[in-house]
């Protein structure tokens, strides 16, 4: 009964860190619990991509939006739902990155509420690549895009999972350092692993093979993104894991335009 109301309590709080859904309760936090909440993003991620994928296939269905404006408000609805948490890592890391400081230099800029000029303009490039990469498969008129939607979010968080689970933090102090502290490792990576192998069965059984190059993709991205964070950060920040979440989803969306 303990191991449920664990799970069921990882879940309700990877709801209130990860997301701007509220959730109206005071929750436990011990070791199974906080090991839950990381186990629950990528069920976060799909449960999102679920919603806007279904609202998107009703819109498209009995409406004559143009799929620029589905394009936008696609993207528009996952920053509500994030509550823009990711895009502030990708504004702070843009922000530290191109300060050409040193690495403690940059640490500081991550910690840093304030946003710089390469912040604003990176976050802008990014949210019109990702709009750009959208609307160019939604143009493509296949059903399956719908399907995109939903798993994209589910790809891009067992990608900041992996990247969470594999790299040091920058620092010793601070939220990404006592949840890495926190967590039990190798229980969340026997469900990052079950997560993984369902994943993959299910993409094999109903041959929907392109995610399989998306999710190649993702390896290979994270692969790149810890050696260039450990050459200019030192290691991992909750700031570089939204970073990446938010990276990894752009990412991927080109991936797919070039899959279908």
């Amino acid at each position: 009964m303990s191991k449920l109301k664990n799970s069921v309590t990882g879940f309700f709080l990877a709801w209130q860190f990860f997301s701007s859904v509220p959730v109206n309760k005071q929750l436990h936090m011990n070791k199974k619990s906080v090991t839950w909440m990381y186990a629950s993003l990528p069920i976060i991620g799909l449960i999102m991509g679920s919603t806007l994928g279904t609202g998107i296939y009703l819109i498209w269905s009995f409406s004559n939006l143009s799929n620029i404006l589905l394009a936008i408000l696609l993207v528009v609805g996952m920053i509500v739902l994030t509550g823009g948490l990711h895009l502030d890592g990708w504004t702070d890391m843009s922000d530290a990155f191109f300060s050409y400081g040193d690495k403690e230099k940059r640490l500081a800029i991550l910690d840093d509420p304030r946003t710089g000029a390469f912040g604003v303009i990176s976050v802008v490039c990014l949210l019109l690549l990702k709009v750009g990469f959208i609307f160019e498969t939604l143009e493509k008129g296949q059903m399956e895009v719908i399907a995109y939607i939903a798993v994209i979010p589910f790809i891009a968080r067992i990608g900041m999972l992996l990247y969470f689970l594999t790299m040091p933090t920058s620092k010793k102090i601070g939220l990404a350092a006592y949840f890495k502290g926190e967590v039990i490792t190798k229980m969340l990576w026997l469900i990052l692993t079950i997560f993984t192998a369902i994943f993959i069965i299910l993409v094999c059984y109903f041959k929907f093979l392109n995610l399989l190059i998306v999710f190649i993709v993702m390896i290979v991205a994270i692969l790149l993104y810890r050696k260039w964070t450990t050459k200019h950060f030192g290691g991992m920040s909750g700031d570089l894991l939204g970073a990446l979440g938010e990276g990894l989803e752009v990412l991927l969306w080109l991936v797919v335009l070039f899959c279908i």
